[in-house]
């Protein structure tokens, strides 16, 4: 049974001007191109609406193509895209039996039985009862021959030949295998160096090769493609795309050869400036830079607070064994009968005391540095006269700074009519620290004197001063000394504690509303530490 092409009636948009196929064998043709007596035959015995697609103008078009292109050439465009897939299908060559016995018939047959026939052509149910009737008389005919002759004679005449008188026996329908290339957008120059837009692939049947695409009106296509983008860029031009992609190729179509150029654009003069994306990209960069650098110091800051907190309880178990063991060794000494000497028994309790002392400041430091982390401490403040407290303290560290080999030294110019509403309790801490720092790191200095000295700054402040003449504080140390867990080991020295005085001296003066600093004076040996209070 055969079938007419579905291009012939299919709604086809107005750019795609012609279906088309080419062999060397049959040159070019097209299903929408039917020759004139054929149209006339079919037409006879199908609507005559039915062949809205095949218009003058498309066989004008298949005419002006076997004039100006080979099929040669195009073949060889298509056989370069040999890595392209493939598809392996079969087809069925057109039997031409049944098909010429009705047409002997109906030349056979009156004008009313013809009408009758034609209706009856047109009948489903007739045509598949006498398509079943015609195989048993084909099949008596013989086995099919020249199969690849018969579809390409069929090609070549374009179904026109279904029509014509058997020569011999009868042909029936036979598969061929087909293999079908995928769809390719050419621009071709013609002989008259006119240029085409197809869309085409390569057909190999059997044997023989042949091309199979659509001819598409680039004019009509370019206008419709600007039209769609009109909105956006007012200016817009659609440009063919020849050989290589160009540059811009985010504006080349995936389909279709066709670039889009978008025309000048408001502001493009600054577009290698700083564009609303190069800005956000900016932006996200400085983010993740931050963002990085940020979860680089976090993760500094901790491996440093792991380092100084093993640091801290290396020191601290180091501190509390040296005491306790002079602690349990004079005891049993004491205790055991071995010291029977007056004096020296006395001079075992004084180092005894003086152990204790020193054991009660360093568990009372940790103490204070574990509330200042956790909580803020309530000041328990009075109204009291400056010359009193610095006396206080002076008693208090004089016998301590005699017992380590020092002087400690009082120099106040203030009045006793001087008052100050402060912590006297925290004051004293804190100048303690920092007498008791003044003696463990100029132990060795050649001056034995511990100056402590009050005046009075400007902007009504107060200064209190505790000096030493000893090596000082190195360069590289001096941004260190006031953090936690922090030791001095300039200069040689390694002294006890755990690094924790100096950095309580300063959050307590904060507490206190001061401040805390390292003075130092070119040329001058020693360390000089500077409270300043508001009066």
């Amino acid at each position: 049974m055969v079938e007419l092409s579905p291009l012939l009636n299919a709604e086809l948009p107005d750019w795609m001007l012609l279906h088309f196929q080419v062999d060397q064998q049959s040159g070019w043709r097209s299903p929408q191109v039917l020759s004139p007596t054929l149209l006339e035959r079919l037409r006879a015995i199908k609507d005559p609406t039915f062949f809205a697609n095949a218009r003058p103008r498309r066989r004008e078009l298949l005419a002006e193509l076997s004039q100006e292109l080979e099929f040669q050439g195009l073949a060889a465009l298509l056989r370069r895209q040999a890595d392209r897939p493939t598809l392996e299908d079969v087809t069925l060559i057109p039997s031409t039996g049944s098909l010429l016995q009705t047409y002997n018939l109906m030349n056979s047959a009156s004008p009313s039985q013809t009408g009758q026939m034609q209706q009856q052509k047109l009948d489903p149910e007739f045509m598949t009862r006498f398509s079943r009737q015609a195989l048993p008389n084909q099949a008596k005919i013989g086995k099919p021959q020249n199969e690849l002759n018969t579809i390409v004679e069929s090609n070549r005449f374009n179904g026109e030949n279904w029509f014509a008188p058997a020569k011999g026996r009868e042909v029936i329908s036979q598969e061929v295998p087909v293999a079908l290339g995928p769809m390719i957008p050419l621009w071709l120059t013609t002989k008259a160096n006119s240029e085409r837009l197809l869309f085409v692939r390569h057909v190999t049947y059997g044997t023989e090769e042949g091309c199979q695409g659509i001819i598409l009106d680039w004019p009509r296509l370019q206008s419709l493609l600007a039209a769609e983008v009109k909105g956006q860029f007012p200016q817009a031009q659609v440009r063919p795309v020849r050989g290589e992609i160009l540059a811009n190729s985010e504006r080349t179509m995936t389909v279709l050869p066709l670039q889009l150029d978008p025309g000048p654009v408001a502001g493009e003069g600054a577009a290698l400036g700083w564009t609303p994306l190069r800005s956000g990209l900016a932006l996200a960069w400085i983010a993740t830079l931050i963002g990085l650098g940020t979860a680089g110091l976090c993760g500094w800051s901790l491996l440093d607070l792991s380092e100084r907190r093993i640091r801290f309880v290396s020191t601290v178990t180091h501190e509390l064994r040296t005491p306790l063991t002079t602690l349990r060794l004079y005891l049993d000494m004491l205790t055991g009968g071995m010291v029977r000497d007056e004096e020296q028994k006395a001079q075992y309790l004084d180092t005894l005391h003086a152990e204790t002392d020193r054991l009660n400041r360093l568990v009372g430091n940790v103490l204070d540095f574990s509330r200042l982390e956790n909580q803020r401490p309530q000041l328990a403040k009075t109204e009291l006269v400056l010359a009193d407290l610095l006396e206080q303290v002076y008693s208090t560290w004089c016998g301590r700074c005699q017992s380590t080999g020092k002087e400690l030294v009082l120099e106040s110019g203030l009045g006793h009519d001087i008052r100050l509403l402060t912590d006297s309790q925290l004051i004293q801490q804190i100048l303690g620290n920092l007498i008791d720092n003044a003696c463990k790191y100029s132990r060795d200095a050649a001056d034995r004197r511990i100056w402590l000295r009050a005046s009075v700054g400007g902007r009504g402040s107060l200064r209190i001063e505790v000096e030493d003449h000893g090596p000082g504080v190195p360069v590289h140390d001096r941004r260190a000394i006031f953090r936690p867990f922090r030791r001095g080991n300039g200069h040689g020295l390694t002294v006890g504690g755990v690094g924790l005085g100096l950095a309580l001296a300063q959050r307590w003066t904060r507490l206190l509303g001061g401040r805390l600093m390292l003075c130092t004076v070119p040329g001058k040996p020693g360390a000089c530490f500077r409270i300043e209070l508001p009066l």
